[in-house]
């Protein structure tokens, strides 16, 4: 009996089985930790409110609120927002908000993109729906339940998200905006950390496929059941050739190289005094986004930041390529007339 389950052998197989637990314990905790270190994102997108965007903008104000009660067709696609989101770090939580009912034709790309569909079926008669007040209590409560959750991207180009911004950043958070061109509120671009519109988030080579379908897309009409154009299929051309030269509001849209010079000069100066005039580039972005949450390199025509930089010699010199890169400030040339805080111009 005892050389087959006597005390003998259970203590001679304790120590093999402490060590085996002991070992696999130890190889499943480094992949956890490292997950742990990436940065999870939340996205909240105000759907109904950015196809209606794309709607007006095509075709005037107030054709979507006129046409809210057909089916809708697509008029952008949510993948460039999502790989937007997804360069932030894991996106953990994504939400839309409509009234799902009439905008079927989403279906793939949402689905394709897991999103969770938030359907809000309108009360009252003036068929109002609830998505930003839903919104901004599921984004509340994220935030403050889940500890991890480090970035925040707010779909929409509607200024009562404002409060709701403010909120998030106050509990510690980063908070992302995506919106679109001469659309967004510019109060609501300047709360965000950072604010992106959508026009930037397409890679250069779609941007030709990503265009609005033709307006003479034929859906079921709300009453008799029988077809009908959504909206005016005359005013296609006008209205494509009217939002491309929209001109945007002041603060609604990526800034310009000349609203970038006094800012890249000040930025440059107040980070030389601290850095001892050899600052990482990654500083002098992160200064001018506080000050523009619109900045996008690219939107400007640049391929990286380096490029963007080099375009304000004037202003910056690199002093070498280590670890992303380090600049100075270029110190003005002596001038009786200096003060004005401009870099005087090379002859």
């Amino acid at each position: 009996m005892s050389s087959h389950g006597g005390p003998g052998l259970l203590l001679r197989a304790r120590p093999y089985v402490d060590v085996k637990i002991h070992a696999d314990t130890t190889n499943r905790a480094k992949p956890m930790a490292l997950r742990d270190e990436v940065p999870k994102v939340g996205v909240y997108i105000d759907f109904e409110n950015l196809h209606a965007t794309f709607a007006d903008a095509q075709f005037g104000d107030g054709s979507y609120r006129d046409n809210r009660m057909s089916v809708q067709p697509m008029f952008f696609d949510i993948a460039p927002i999502l790989h937007y989101a997804a360069s932030l770090g894991d996106v953990v939580i994504c939400k839309a908000y409509a009234n799902w009912q009439f905008f079927s034709n989403y279906r793939h790309v949402l689905n394709e993109g897991s999103v969770d569909l938030i359907q809000l079926f309108p009360r009252g008669p003036n068929m109002k729906n609830s998505a930003d007040i839903r919104l901004a209590l599921d984004c509340l409560s994220d935030v403050h339940g889940h500890d991890h959750l480090s970035h925040v991207v707010i779909v929409s180009c509607d200024s009562d998200f404002i409060p709701l911004v403010q909120r998030v950043k106050q509990a510690g958070r980063f908070v992302a905006g995506v919106g679109v061109t001469g659309r967004s509120s510019r109060f609501l671009v300047s709360a965000c950390n950072e604010y992106k519109f959508y026009e930037n988030l397409i890679p250069a080579t779609n941007k030709a496929e990503a265009a609005p379908p033709s307006a003479t897309t034929e859906v079921a009409g709300p009453e008799d059941g029988t077809m009908k154009p959504l909206l005016d299929a005359s005013s296609t051309t006008a209205a494509d050739t009217a939002l491309a030269m929209a001109i945007p509001e002041p603060g609604s849209s990526t800034p310009s190289l000349a609203e970038l010079e006094p800012v890249m000069l000040e930025v440059m100066r107040q980070l030389a005094e601290r850095e001892e005039n050899y600052i990482f580039c990654g500083k002098v972005k992160l200064g001018i986004k506080r000050r523009f949450p619109a900045f996008d390199e690219q939107a400007l025509g640049f391929t990286s930041f380096k490029q963007f930089l080099q375009h304000f010699a004037g202003i910056v010199t690199f002093v070498d390529h280590d670890g992303g890169g380090h600049v100075a400030l270029v110190e003005p040339t002596a001038s009786p007339s200096h003060g004005d805080g401009l870099i005087p111009s090379q002859a």
